[in-house]
């Protein structure tokens, strides 16, 4: 727990949104040689912490602070105690399939979580020297494809009569297969075919647009399936073991 006094003084920290996440947890760890006290914000959704507890893996040095990311009271409170010097964004709903049917909680967790946090910060009037998200591969939704031609396109989205027939390579309007090429963020263009995938370029471009107008570097990372130690193996929404 964090003391009057760290409280009052509104110190310097590392904050990880979403950090009582496996990710979340294990980077704590990593990152205690910083120097700097860790604060991990995190709502405990029951989808991921079916006792909404506080993970063993947490280290014990972590201040947790329970919270909606989406609520700006409590980012008010949050920032008034601490001041970020690095944010590591990994707070969203993950739910590929998922994002499809429960579409409004994606799009309020992953897009307006992402603004209220930029919203509180500025009214906080903190600037932090790095800003770090974890965005995910669904931006690039089905990639480039490749004809026999050698001619590039992006043909988007399956149809469902390929589905039920089994037909998972695109064809091109001479019926004939093309070839999947890999995602590079330097080459291949996004164009996700979720709304979790659209939720999380907008993620990016959002924070893009912010972190290049106050002046803040910005990393983004676009995880493929993440899998470890720690995982929730209650969520079906997400992960590769389960």
């Amino acid at each position: 727990m964090m003391s009057e006094e760290t409280a009052l003084t509104g110190q310097n920290c590392i904050m990880i949104t979403g950090g009582a996440g496996f990710i979340g947890c294990k980077l704590s760890s990593l990152l205690l040689s910083f120097g700097l006290p860790i604060v991990a914000v995190d709502n405990l959704h029951p989808q991921v912490h079916p006792g909404q507890t506080r993970p063993e893996l947490m280290p014990d040095y972590v201040n947790l602070f329970v919270m909606d990311i989406c609520d700006g009271e409590s980012w008010r409170q949050v920032l008034s105690k601490w001041k970020p010097r690095i944010l590591v964004h990994l707070a969203a709903e993950t739910g590929t399939g998922q994002s499809l049917t429960e579409s409004s909680r994606h799009a309020m967790v992953n897009v307006v979580g992402t603004t209220r946090m930029l919203d509180a910060l500025l009214e906080a009037s903190y600037r932090p020297d790095h800003v770090l998200l974890s965005s995910s591969r669904a931006v690039y939704g089905e990639g480039a494809w490749k004809d026999p031609d050698g001619e590039v396109c992006y043909p988007g989205i399956r149809g469902v009569e390929a589905l039920e027939a089994g037909r998972w390579n695109f064809t091109n309007q001479d019926a004939r297969e093309m070839s999947p090429l890999p995602h590079r963020a330097g080459s291949t263009v996004p164009k996700p075919t979720s709304v979790y995938g659209a939720t999380k370029l907008a993620q990016e471009q959002i924070l893009g647009a912010w972190c290049s107008a106050i002046g803040v570097p910005l990393s983004i990372l676009r995880f493929q399936n993440v899998y470890g130690p720690g995982q929730s193996p209650f969520n079906a929404y997400t992960g590769i073991i389960n």
